[in-house]
């Protein structure tokens, strides 16, 4: 069924003119073929000011803040009103065409000039609106001129949410009471009602099913996805792209959403949805921080619909690779043919604290019974968006020269797991930013630690140790520093961002003072 809000379309409607549809080109046949479905030109209508700022606005303070003038950027809200298909998680298309209206958050540069050609799309997070995209690389994003678009993707909150399952031998659920308020149009709803009165599309739990359980993923996901970006590379004089010549569409998905774009890849429908001209609506996938399939399913890594002609890019933290060693879940390799990277990156988390979404509330490791663990005292909190942005460049260099992206070293596994030194617990392998290659913290993951969170922690070297390991601060911080220069020459940090990266470690971590035990 349609969700209430639907009826507003009939208000919201484009004015008649012809919208035309992207004819679906033949499957390679190394793909799976896709059932037919076919797309459609949406249209952007600029949301009416309700007198607040959006949800998720950079202008607002919170995790997705950026000083948008001095970038030179502007930031505008619109609906998007379109029709989709309707197309359930074996790639089945349910319902040919059905009416939605979605949100889109657009920032861009306000000089045409600065533009750069490329837009960065991703759809905002389940849980408290939140673009990780944009919080990972928004100052890589507008120091080179890109344009990034954010899209809500989501139902009316149901009488049972298929986001929260029921647990087996569980009185009620724990993710249900934590996060039920901050999910679902309706949560949009009570933020700004004037703005997001209007959303609504397609849901139906007894036809969209996912493991043998309601589908939590929208079942348009992957139309509306498809009609966006062909909105963007459509030439007009207003709307979202008005007097930008955009050249190319990256998508750039994390956390739970990348499930939407992973199956848009294993269904094919990179293949099938294409330019007018043939050319491919998506230029580049990056996904991140997420084991496709957790999610009501079988846990697949690669997609069966890879195609030959776009990069593909999984970018794991610590904490995915951690549970993949864990599990024993094997990895593709890293191949040109089709274009694959699987970058495995160290001494970064599932989830920091300056990532949490609207109205979102994580307990620290030490609030949920692990108080006196010393591995449940501190989270990460070093700079994970200076590697997450050095692989968006690496891509995109990918994308535009040519030049295939470095291989990364895969982390080693050993049979429970993953290996560590012994001196300082670093996991051996993956991408080792310079806070790993000269270590002042052990970093472990809950699924080690059991802290109970969803946060990942982290624990100080002793005083003996940092001066059993590097002697004076003095020499750690050379040390530091060379490993930064280190980063930049194997492209694990960009330049531009290597002169403000400082030791996540000060002066007091060596202890009072005297000399190095021997």
């Amino acid at each position: 069924m349609c969700s209430l809000a639907c009826g507003a379309l009939a208000a919201l409607a484009p004015t008649a003119r012809a919208a035309p549809a992207v004819a679906p080109l033949p499957t390679p046949a190394s793909a799976t073929a896709p059932e037919a479905a076919a797309i459609t030109l949406p249209e952007a209508i600029p949301v009416p000011d309700s007198g607040a700022l959006p949800l998720s606005s950079a202008r607002r303070p919170g995790p997705e803040h950026a000083d948008l003038a001095a970038a030179g950027y502007e930031e505008a809200e619109y609906y998007l009103v379109g029709k989709a298909p309707a197309i359930d998680a074996d790639g089945h298309v349910r319902v040919a065409a059905a009416p939605y209206i979605t949100r889109i958050l657009v920032r861009r540069p306000a000089d045409p000039a600065r533009f750069n050609g490329t837009v960065v799309i991703e759809p905002f997070s389940w849980f408290g609106a939140r673009a990780a995209g944009w919080i990972l690389t928004r100052a890589y994003l507008m120091r080179r001129g890109y344009a990034f678009v954010a899209y809500t993707l989501d139902i009316n909150a149901p009488p049972a949410d298929p986001k929260f399952p029921p647990v087996p031998g569980e009185v009620g659920n724990s993710d249900q009471a934590q996060y039920g308020g901050i999910v679902n149009l309706e949560f949009m709803r009570r933020f700004d009602y004037a703005r997001y009165a209007p959303l609504g599309s397609y849901y139906d739990p007894q036809r969209f099913l996912r493991g043998g359980a309601p589908d939590p993923f929208l079942p348009q996901a992957q139309g509306i996805g498809a009609e966006l970006a062909l909105l963007l590379r459509t030439p007009s004089a207003a709307g979202p792209m008005a007097g930008l010549a955009v050249r190319r569409v990256y998508v750039d998905s994390w956390a739970v959403q990348a499930q939407v774009w992973f199956d848009y890849l294993d269904q094919g429908r990179h293949q099938q949805w294409r330019r007018p001209d043939g050319g491919p609506l998506i230029d580049a996938y990056m996904t991140g921080r997420f084991s496709y399939g957790e999610v009501a399913g079988a846990p697949r890594r690669i997609p069966r619909g890879l195609p030959d002609d776009v990069p593909f890019v999984t970018v794991y933290s610590q904490s995915e690779t951690v549970h993949d060693a864990i599990e024993h879940i094997a990895l593709p390799p890293d191949s040109d043919r089709p274009m694959l990277r699987y970058v495995e990156v160290m001494g970064t988390p599932h989830l920091r604290a300056a990532d949490l979404g609207t109205g979102e509330v994580e307990p620290l490791p030490n609030q949920r019974g692990h108080g006196n663990d010393p591995r449940c005292q501190a989270i990460y909190d070093e700079p994970a968006e200076l590697p997450f942005s050095a692989l968006l460049d690496a891509m995109d260099r990918w994308v535009r020269t040519g030049a295939p992206m470095p291989r990364y070293p895969r982390v080693v596994r050993t049979s429970n797991g993953v290996r560590r030194d012994p001196r300082t617990q670093a996991i051996v392998g993956g991408m080792r930013p310079p806070w790993i290659t000269v270590p002042a913290f052990e970093y472990w993951t809950d699924f080690e630690t059991g802290c109970g969170t969803v946060y990942d922690s982290k624990r100080a070297f002793s005083p003996a140790l940092m001066r059993k390991l590097y002697g004076s601060y003095a020499r750690y911080a050379r040390r530091f520093a060379a490993a930064t220069r280190a980063a930049v020459a194997a492209g694990i940090i960009l330049p531009e961002d290597a002169a403000g990266l400082v030791p996540p470690a000060g002066p007091e971590a060596f202890g009072p003072s005297g000399p190095a035990p021997r």
